[in-house]
């Protein structure tokens, strides 16, 4: 066995001077006896010394040790030298030795304590020069955003007090605003500006929020990109409430993000693609993990937001409670969703007065027992929208979901709407904007937009949402700023829909009787939102114009949910079932004759989707319309604006209609479309930033221009105004001698036709004798052929078809 030899084992601040002390006594001692030269001694010592600083370099020990070895070294040669030439016996000798090995002693203890103090405090230097750099690169960057803010906003000696640097990609300034009255807002206006001068990356910015008072501002500068990549919804699905905020997203610096939702209407806007399908499943997602909270979806695109939840419970087995406690997906299920919820919210503030002062609470208090009731209406903006006004059902279903807004916050029944524009035709109640307090837009057109959707200094850009998936969110009246919504995919929506089946609450009893018969036959017929069944047919309230139309009221009684909350009055005229029948075959006859151009429907479907424009007959090619250019794409400019109604459109529509009708063409910029309208003498603005074609402008002779100058065409078309299609004022006329009943409004809404149309139409009505002028203060106008002589008028107007 190799014996390995340890000379420092052991030898401690005691053990080691004593050892070193006898080892220098008896080589000093043997020296002496041997008369060895003194010199010997010095020179051992100095090579001594050379040899263990050389090794405490290379080990890195403190100075403390160096010193202390080289002090060791020195003594040990001054006196080995002095022994070996006077022997070491003396008094004196011995008593050098010893104090020596004392000193010695006290020296190995400091040098020991000095090296186990060297890596806390080399550390401690390493951050305090650290801290010195950060503290330089802080004091530069306070420097450039001082002078950036004074540069952009002309606000100059704003103080950067504070900065935090995120742990990914950004940093937060804490601004001290100078004396003079500027505020956080005036920062906000520029936010844009301040991230162009700034030179920061695509999907970076600077959002700026309120700072600890008035004279202060927040500013969050993002330097990488964050909101591109995907950030998939949690795995954690643990319980949730509406009494605490519920995560979306993540915002650029990282943090997660959610508005509390207990007291929040929503109002939710983006364009196809955008994701905001998928922000609603999120949200759908939070509403399953809440145990004091239950959904309710009116989408009437066939319930398509429910299918994906309903059908993976049942495919589960339906454990639990169903993650959608109700689904209306036609409008006369909307109606009597719409109509409970006013019921229900009027009944809760009744019924919970006790609860609400145990509480010591204005507003109800909500858990498991009494849960707020959630309602999603899956782009129902459109529901809202001024088209839908003239349909009955829809606006009897905006009328009681905007009721519902204004009264049952209190009551725990909040709405969360959504729609593919944030435009005043999409959003044309007032009331969705002011009320929604949570707003959150993705992939919007321009500013135009998001300033009518969120109102002024909301300090965003639409840039600032550049990609599918993130959103600009405003909660309350603070800055809007960029989220990066969760995405969440078919397998967690299937977990989410099990693991969470037993925590959902169920509506409470004074709730369940005030939503009364509609809410225990919520489930009728709807089998195809659990399964792969076709679903209902939809009303023609809800469909384009080409779809297949409602059935007569007698048919639609047979319906589930045709007279939920409803009651005929009694001594209905027999008149009417006629007047429907009449409507139907008028209908009938256009949809045949749409049959006929698939790509002027094409067209059309793009427009009425696009911008929510009406149907009208197509122009004349051949018609002579003057246009101030010669470009080829005025011609569909103009018949956008032409479709666009009495109240007119915005560029901005005109534009995104054109895309949406030719997608493969590029658009003109807004300005050049102002200017060709502001040269189109056919065109004026009836409202300020809105473009219509004026009440006079005669439209097309669909009837043949060739035939004009014939006897037979000067007494079957009239002169006083211009022909319109032959088959619309023959269906007009049934329409008008069969209810005996002739308005505009009336007229314009049975045969889906533009106002301007629809006044040419009881004109020449008016020139065949069948209705009497229009009478002042009236809306109405007399209808001169009784009903029984309907065939007669009828066989008096010009053919529907050649040879007729």
């Amino acid at each position: 066995m190799k014996l390995a030899l340890d000379w420092e084992r052991g030898h401690g601040p005691v053990t080691g001077p004593i050892n070193a002390a006898a080892a220098t006594l008896t080589a000093s001692w043997a020296g002496h006896l041997l008369d060895t030269p003194w010199p010997t001694a010095a020179a051992v010592a100095g090579a001594g010394l050379i040899g263990t600083h050389i090794a405490g370099r290379i080990r890195n020990v403190t100075r403390t040790t160096l010193h202390m070895r080289a002090a060791a070294w020195l003594g040990v040669g001054g006196w080995s030298s002095w022994a070996i030439a006077n022997g070491p016996w003396s008094t004196w000798s011995m008593g050098t030795l010893l104090g020596g090995a004392i000193g010695l002693s006290l020296a190995v203890t400091a040098a020991h304590h000095a090296e186990a103090q060297a890596p806390a405090e080399a550390a401690a230097a390493e951050k305090a020069a650290q801290d010195e750099q950060r503290a330089a690169q802080r004091g530069a960057l306070a420097t450039e955003w001082s002078e950036r803010i004074a540069r952009v906003c002309a606000i100059p000696g704003v103080q950067i007090v504070g900065i935090e640097h995120w742990e990914q990609g950004g940093y937060t300034l804490d601004a001290e605003l100078p004396p003079g009255g500027a505020s956080w807002k005036d920062l906000a206006r520029r936010a844009d500006a301040f991230a162009a001068d700034a030179k920061l990356p695509e999907g970076c910015g600077v959002e700026i929020a309120p700072g600890a008072h008035r004279g202060a501002a927040i500013l969050r500068v993002a330097t990488e990109n964050h909101l591109q990549a995907d950030v998939a919804y949690p795995t954690d699905y643990s319980p949730l409430t509406v009494n605490q905020p519920v995560p979306l997203g993540v915002r650029r610096d990282g943090t997660v993000y959610g508005p509390v939702n207990r007291q929040a209407s929503m109002l939710l806007v983006g364009q196809r693609g955008s994701g905001k399908t998928n922000l609603m499943h999120v949200m759908v997602a939070n509403q399953c993990r809440m145990t004091d909270s239950i959904t309710w979806v009116i989408d009437l695109n066939g319930g398509g937001l429910a299918l994906k939840w309903l059908r993976a419970w049942a495919a589960a087995g339906r454990p639990g409670r169903p993650p959608i406690d109700w689904v209306a997906d036609t409008p006369d299920k909307a109606l009597a969703m719409a109509e409970a919820l006013v019921r229900i919210a009027k009944a809760r503030k009744v019924g919970y007065q006790d609860r609400e002062i145990a509480a010591d609470d204005d507003k109800l208090p909500v858990d498991h027992d009494v849960p707020e009731i959630r309602v999603f209406n899956d782009e129902g903006a459109e529901i809202f929208s001024s088209r839908n006004r003239m349909d009955d059902t829809l606006k009897a279903v905006a009328g009681a979901l905007v009721q519902t807004i204004e009264i049952a916050r209190a009551a725990a029944v909040n709405i969360t709407t959504s729609g593919l524009r944030a435009t005043q035709d999409v959003i044309a109640d007032p009331q969705i904007l002011k009320q929604s307090t949570f707003k959150a837009a993705m992939k919007v057109a321009d500013d135009s937009e998001l300033n009518y959707f969120f109102g002024h200094n909301h300090g965003a850009s639409a840039e600032d949402a550049p990609y599918p998936g993130c959103a600009l969110v405003r909660d309350g009246g603070g800055p809007a700023h960029p989220l990066k919504i969760y995405r969440i995919k078919p397998s967690q929506i299937a977990e989410l829909a099990t693991v969470t089946a037993d925590r959902r609450p169920v509506l409470d009893e004074l709730s369940r009787r005030a939503a009364g018969e509609a809410y225990e036959r919520r489930w009728d017929n709807t089998e195809h939102v659990f399964s792969g069944g076709q679903a209902p047919a939809a009303a023609l309230s809800t469909a384009d114009p080409t779809s297949v139309p409602s059935p007569a009221p007698a048919a639609r009684a047979t319906s589930a949910t045709a007279n939920w909350g409803k009651t005929r009055p009694e001594g209905v005229k027999d008149e009417l079932a006629a007047a429907d029948a009449a409507v139907q075959r008028l209908h009938e006859r256009l949809r045949e004759a749409r049959r006929g151009d698939a790509d002027l429907d094409a067209q059309f479907m793009d427009v009425v989707h696009g911008g929510g424009l009406a149907w009208q007959p197509p122009k004349d090619p051949a018609a002579n319309s003057p246009a101030p250019t010669r470009d080829a794409r005025y011609d569909t400019i103009y018949r956008i604006v032409e479709r666009s109604g009495p109240d007119g459109i915005s560029r901005a529509d005109i534009r995104h209609a054109f895309e949406q009708i030719h997608p493969d063409t590029p658009a003109p910029a807004d300005d050049v479309i102002g200017r060709w309208l502001k040269d189109d003498e056919r065109i004026y603005k009836p409202k300020y930033g809105r473009y219509a074609v004026r009440p006079e402008e005669p439209a097309t002779d669909t009837a043949g221009a060739d035939d004009s100058s014939s006897p037979a065409a000067e007494t079957s078309r009239p002169t006083a105004a211009p022909a319109v299609d032959p088959r619309l004022l023959r269906d007009a006329a049934e329409l008008v001698i069969t209810t005996q009943f002739a308005s505009r409004s009336m007229l314009q809404r049975k045969l889906r036709t533009t106002w301007d149309l629809t006044g040419r139409i009881l004109e020449q009505l008016q020139q065949h004798d069948i209705v009497g002028p229009e009478e002042p203060d009236s809306h109405t106008r007399e209808v001169l052929v009784p009903a029984e002589q309907l065939d007669t008028a009828l066989a008096k107007l010009p053919a529907a078809h050649p040879g007729e």
